[in-house]
Order: C-alpha cells, then structure tokens, then sequence
C-alpha cells in the first residue's frame, strides 16, 4: 500500500527506533494521563521506562523471543506509533500503544492492533490495562473486542507487572484490566486491516 495515501507500515522495532519511541512516549504519557494519575507516577514511568537505554532493552529482548512484539508503525520512514506485547509475566499482555499526538484518529493504533491479532494463534487471549478516566481509550478497546476483566489500582497494577518504582505515598488511580481473544477459527478480529505490513527478521 502506498504510504501516500496515509496507511502506515508497520513493522517489528529495531533498537535503532529507540529514541523516536522515547520521543512519542515522553510527550504521550503526561499529555494523556495528566489530571488523572499521580504527577509522581507519571515521572517514575517516564524515566524508568523510556529512556533509549531501557526501549533498546526492551526491544531487543522482544526481538530474541517469539512470543513477544514490540512493534511500530511509519509514515514516510519516520515512527509515528508504537506497541509493545509479551509474555514475560503471568500471561499475555498489551503492556504500551501510544501514537505521535499530530497524528491521533488516523487510524494507527488500530493499524498496530491489526498486525498484532494477525501473528497470534486462533484462540489467544491477552490482557491490558486502562486508567478508568481514559474513556478515549476504554472506548477505542471496546470497539475492537475488549471487555472489561477486572478493576485493579493502576499505579499498584504497573509496579506489580512492569517493574515500575514510585515515591511513597503516591495517590491511587482506579484502573480497567481489559482482556481480548482472538476468535478460533475463521473468525473475523473485527479490526480493519489499515497497514501494509513489513516484518524484519
């Protein structure tokens, strides 16, 4: 598909993508959950996990495992979107999809949503988490076949299953856990294929 028509590519990251993804996540995260999560925590997400040293990481441990995908998506070369999945806790999860704020509602998250349900097996469930206020986002998960599992504390949920560290006496955040699975068979995802796809191995 030609990337000038405004469908993304969406490929597997490389460490060298680290630093466009630290970019997108340093501007996403304050600007999405600011008024609704602990400035506290926010800080200690930001600096644990996207500094380019921690994404390289991460990217590479992803690279090395088939079960997991750090994958994201390009408009005319530049990394516009990101995705990050594994297995690495006690099951399947959508850790992080975050999108270049210029270029929300253009179909990327569901183009890297796509890509993602296109390498699971038939069957495979998974889970993530949404803070409860994000109605944006509780709304777009529902909207490609996620239903709510269970009400957890966010900031507690992202130090249990991410490693993440905060200051004491940081404030609550009430948080969706949201799970989706892929139909057997041959089933539909119900989430439109938007991307030309290329994977590097």
């Amino acid at each position: 598909m030609d990337q000038s028509a405004g469908s993304p590519v969406v490929r597997d990251a490389e460490p060298a993508d680290a630093s466009g993804i630290a970019a997108i996540g340093r501007e996403a995260l304050p600007r999405t959950f600011g008024g609704m999560v602990d400035p506290a925590v926010l800080h200690s997400i930001v600096d644990q996990s996207y500094s380019v040293e921690a994404l390289e990481a991460c990217i590479a441990r992803c690279r090395s495992t088939p079960d997991a995908h750090f994958l994201v998506a390009e408009l005319d070369r530049r990394v516009v979107g990101f995705l990050h999945y594994d297995c690495a806790g006690e099951g399947p999860e959508l850790h992080r999809i975050y999108i270049d704020s210029s270029l929300l509602r253009r179909g990327i998250g569901s183009a890297l949503l796509a890509e993602l349900h296109a390498r699971l097996a038939h069957g495979t469930s998974y889970i993530l988490m949404v803070i409860a206020a994000n109605v944006p986002a509780v709304n777009f998960y529902r909207r490609h076949g996620f239903v709510v599992d269970a009400h957890v504390d966010g900031p507690t949920y992202m130090s249990e299953h991410m490693g993440v560290t905060y200051p004491q006496g940081t404030q609550p955040a009430p948080a969706l856990v949201m799970r989706f699975t892929k139909p057997s068979g041959s089933e539909a995802t119900g989430v439109p294929n938007l991307a030309t796809t290329r994977r590097l191995s």
